[in-house]
């Protein structure tokens, strides 16, 4: 098997034991790690806020720190951080102990997604390239899927729960640096050397739309991951066992976002994007709406699952296209703006609830998802394959008479492809 067929099942791997078991395995056993520790609900706030923010500094350092050290080095590290922090959660016997712990083990999410998106770059074909982000992409669905059922079978056994997790990770971690290339890996697809403003830094041609739509997916996804086990439960009556379950159908329903990079090469990303925004929003209308229905409850957490992951994936190869010479870029920063809409997101979604209620809190951010469901992907001159402009520019070409980033000619039909 060569290395592009290993480097998918290892970056999924990776991604599903940071996400889907180093950050958001905590929730599941909260309840048992506040009776065992005394964990104040404060404490366990801070965590959940500190989360957040660990999460946006780590993946800014992940995504400059894979230009200088290596997509190897720092996925490894991702690897290593997260067995560290899950091993030292099990050991934890105290409430910040087990705090500093949690979000220890959660920086790995950050570190993990940037050097992935790296090494996809330098050893998987252009054309498939898509198709292995995305799949790599759903890995947070897999550790999900995987933490629910284990969470369960392990009531009452949370230590031995994140020590077989620590297991894991490890055996990860060894697969990830047998398999990720170093930095000196000669790439599939070269690296070009572009001058000019447009390919320079995080200030170019089709970045704000991207910014734009990753943000407002994160602030109408906030309300969700925040409150749609508080509605299950306490607005919708339905048993306490109903929220974990939900729990465990969002993270295999969201499986389905490994085909994000199939559907953006048969269907295109705006149409893919505007889809499944509607579906996002539409999850959160019909749980809002009618929380006591127990099929809707799950109907809702199937298609909120599928439809969260899924857009990760069209922001991901969104991203990548826009900075083509910089893959690790181009994912950190729409991940980022995804964490950054979430973290603006959830107080407010929690004031509009103490305003008025979680009803009328999920219909507005069910509409904040349609209304960034008109953000656009815009065609651009990709910086590897830059081609003479074709006709008259409304953005001016670069020196050498080639365009410089997204250009409009006179001619409709002669647009950039």
């Amino acid at each position: 098997m060569n290395q592009s067929m290993r480097l998918v099942p290892a970056g999924l791997a990776l991604i599903a034991v940071s996400y889907g078991l180093a950050r958001f395995a905590y929730g599941l056993f909260l309840p048992e790690m506040r009776d065992d520790v005394g964990l104040s609900p404060a404490i366990a706030g801070l965590v959940g806020g500190g989360a957040y923010a660990g999460y946006c500094v780590a993946i800014v350092g992940s995504a400059f720190l894979v230009e200088r050290l290596g997509a190897r080095v720092v996925a490894g590290t991702a690897g290593l951080v997260a067995t560290v922090g899950m091993f030292s959660i099990a050991l934890s016997t105290g409430p910040w102990a087990l705090a500093a712990s949690v979000l220890f083990a959660g920086i790995s999410t950050g570190l993990a997604s940037p050097p992935m998106a790296e090494a996809v770059a330098r050893v998987i074909p252009a054309e498939r390239q898509p198709q292995a982000n995305t799949l790599i992409n759903s890995g947070t669905s897999v550790g999900v899927a995987l933490s629910g059922p284990i969470a369960l079978a392990a009531t009452g056994h949370w230590r031995e729960a994140y020590l077989l997790f620590a297991a894991a990770a490890a055996v990860v971690t060894l697969w990830i640096v047998l398999t990720v290339p170093g930095l000196r890996t000669t790439a599939v697809r070269p690296r070009s050397s572009v001058s000019g403003a447009d390919c320079v830094g995080l200030a170019r041609a089709g970045s704000l739309p991207l910014v734009t739509a990753a943000t407002g997916m994160g602030f109408a996804s906030a309300a969700y991951w925040t409150f749609a086990g508080e509605v299950i439960v306490e607005i919708g009556g339905l048993p306490q066992g109903a929220s974990g379950l939900a729990w465990v159908v969002i993270g295999v329903s969201g499986l389905v976002g490994g085909a994000a990079g199939e559907l953006i090469r048969r269907f295109e990303i705006n149409a893919v994007h505007r889809a499944f925004l509607l579906a996002l929003g539409l999850a959160c209308l019909a749980l809002g709406v009618m929380p006591s229905y127990v099929s809707i409850a799950f109907v809702s957490a199937a298609l909120f699952g599928a439809a969260y992951i899924m857009l990760t994936g069209v922001y991901l190869v969104w991203g990548v296209r826009v900075f083509s010479d910089r893959p690790a870029i181009g994912l950190g920063l729409p991940f980022l703006m995804i964490a950054v809409g979430q973290v603006i997101g959830a107080p407010i979604a929690g004031a509009i609830i103490d305003a008025a209620n979680h009803k009328m809190t999920f219909i507005v951010f069910s509409a904040i998802a349609a209304i960034t469901a008109a953000t656009a992907y815009r065609e651009r001159c990709s910086v590897t394959t830059r081609r003479p402009c074709p006709g008259p520019c409304r953005a001016a070409p670069s020196p050498s008479g080639e365009c410089a980033g997204v250009y409009e000619c006179g001619d409709a039909s002669m647009r950039a492809k």
